[in-house]
């Protein structure tokens, strides 16, 4: 049984009082950590078996599960059809029905999606699930830290999901934006309460003067955002922290410091019906008429020489509704109600100054024939992870457990009966990995960095 810092337990009994305080001790020192999985609606229609009876959580593709599987042999894991995360913060989906209530009241135009704290991609994956219900909306998933930037991406590519756009900046750096988005998410780092069952080294970190450091640069981070949410957006603030300086406190100050209406403010602890480990949400709309334009330098001058180019060669692996761009030898999809705009955010548009490190969906490698010749298009693995793929323009191979595994460790050296070209190889109908059959051998196109490292 771990022992939790005396001021953390002394102020969880003021703000609760000391038999509910108690209770969250006992369960944080006493119980498990919880697990929870929530599935991607991309790919499966269902809960895959292991997983049918968990308990509900906050999302209808949600479940807490009694253990913890090892999700790293499970292929299914990595194809990305589901998310690990815990299951309290998936109480975000409690904001879709205002966004499309939203949707409703400006339905013209992309609607802009921002979750500017955004590794290692929990939040953002559950954005992309519930943006499918908004026609023409996309989402601009960043993390300041260059190395969890990184893991986001590749989360982001595995959801499979062609209306986001990955940045790696500071929330100042979107001010020449203007009042550019019509949801803003920030997931602000926190003291990290909320992992103590998880994590024994947040035990040892946190401190009261931690605390104090933390709910300093929250609002540090909301002063900085809040000029790029559009008039009447919603900005949803949440932690993974219990301290009234780090939620209640700052929610106040919102309202108090930029006139923020608080629509909902909820806390969850350990031992809550349906939750897990514990997490703070507000949801906050801005000053002013929704409908109103709002004002936007979007159209800037860029860092870039010049846009991408569209692409106009048919390619059949591709869905209707996914115009293709060319950005030198890379090929990518983006949803043709959103391409514009997001196509001002990267590289060479016309948007901010933006470190975008991904965007749409990766399709193929294009190389240029000879002579002018027709373009040698190479299908890249993130594509049959994307909802762009269009199944069955590839031949599939369903493989077992053990195929898939190997694939996944280190490729297969030949698939007998398999067509030759590029072959799609499904587990439990889901496309999981992605090879070129040369008969006698196989070349794996999985990314090295995907690479599944143990035995």
């Amino acid at each position: 049984m771990q022992t939790l810092p005396e001021a953390f337990v002394r102020q969880l009994t003021i703000s609760l009082g000391p038999e509910r305080a108690g209770e969250v001790v006992s369960f944080i020192t006493g119980s498990p950590a919880s697990t929870a999985v929530r599935i991607n609606p991309f790919k499966v229609n269902a809960f895959p078996a292991q997983f049918a009876s968990g308990r509900e959580t906050f999302s209808r593709w949600g479940r807490l599960l009694d253990g913890r599987p090892e999700f790293a042999l499970d292929p299914l894991f990595h194809a990305g059809a589901y998310y690990v995360q815990e299951a309290s913060s998936m109480y975000l989906e409690s904001i879709l029905p205002l966004m499309l209530r939203m949707r409703e009241e400006r339905p013209e135009g992309p609607f802009a999606v921002l979750d500017l704290c955004a590794a290692p991609g929990g939040k953002s994956t559950h954005l992309l699930s519930m943006l499918r219900e908004i026609p023409g909306s996309f989402l601009v998933s960043n993390e300041v830290i260059r190395s969890r930037a990184s893991v986001l991406c590749e989360n982001i590519a595995k959801w499979g999901a062609a209306n986001v756009v990955v940045t790696n900046d500071d929330p100042a750096d979107f001010s020449p934006l203007g009042e550019y988005f019509d949801v803003i998410v920030v997931d602000a780092p926190c003291s990290g309460e909320g992992m103590f069952r998880k994590d024994p080294e947040a035990v040892a970190q946190w401190s009261e003067d931690n605390v104090r450091l933390c709910a300093a640069r929250q609002r540090r981070i909301l002063t900085d955002i809040l000029p790029c949410l559009r008039p009447g957006g919603l900005l949803v603030y949440s932690t993974c922290t219990f301290n009234p300086a780090e939620d209640e406190d700052n929610v106040a100050w919102l309202a108090s410091q930029y006139g923020m209406e608080v629509l909902e403010q909820r806390h969850f602890y350990p031992g809550d019906p349906g939750a897990g480990e514990g997490f703070f949400l507000s949801s906050l709309r801005k000053g002013g008429a929704y409908g109103a334009s709002g004002r936007s330098s979007a159209n800037s001058r860029g860092r870039g020489s010049g846009a991408p180019s569209r692409f106009k060669e048919d390619i059949p692996w591709v869905n209707d509704g996914f115009p293709l761009f060319r950005f030198g030898s890379l090929l990518k999809a983006f949803p043709a109600a959103s391409a514009a705009r997001m196509l001002e955010l990267t590289e060479g548009g016309a948007g901010a100054r933006l470190r975008v490190l991904a965007s749409g969906t990766a399709v193929a490698e294009v190389k240029d024939g000879r002579g002018g010749g027709k373009p040698v298009v190479i299908p890249q693995f993130s594509l049959i992870q994307s909802e762009v793929y269009r199944r069955g323009s590839l031949p599939e191979v369903e493989v077992p457990l053990e195929t898939a595994l190997e694939y996944l460790r280190r490729g297969l050296p030949a698939l007998p009966g398999a067509p030759a070209g590029y072959v799609v190889l499904t587990y439990e109908g889901v496309p999981s990995g992605l090879l070129k059959n040369l008969g006698n051998r196989c070349n794996n196109l999985l990314p090295p960095s995907l690479r599944l490292r143990i035995s």
